[in-house]
């Protein structure tokens, strides 16, 4: 197996599991669940109106955020399936080097050797 199928396939798993916790966090923040406040919360608030106020723009903000990694994650998805093809593809074309019996069989050139410099 080459590295690029590897790496193509590691990347596809962890990119398709973030992209889905990323989606799901993203709809979370949006409907302020009240377990992830502690994540958005300023450190100064005038009185309780300005609480309510900023912690609803930041739960906002936070989902958005989520979504737009969410979605950088689906491309890398992309990225990797198309790691995924190409190393499937040059794969395909060594086996079938290998069973050309000309490919295998045909004498190869020597190579040359490079001169060694000795002082």
């Amino acid at each position: 197996m080459s590295y690029l199928f590897s790496c193509g396939v590691c990347c596809g798993l962890l990119s398709i599991w973030g992209s889905i916790q990323l989606f799901f966090m993203g709809i979370c923040y949006h409907f302020e669940v009240v377990t992830l406040l502690e994540d958005v919360e300023e450190e100064e608030y005038e009185d309780y109106d300005d609480f309510i106020r900023k912690t609803t723009a930041n739960y906002k903000k936070v989902a958005v955020n989520c979504w737009v990694a969410s979605v950088i994650y689906v491309i890398l998805i992309g990225v990797s399936y198309w790691c995924i093809r190409k190393a499937k593809k040059s794969m395909k074309i060594e086996a079938l080097k290998l069973e050309d019996d000309e490919y295998v069989c045909t004498p190869k050139p020597p190579q040359r050797k490079k001169p060694s410099k000795v002082k």
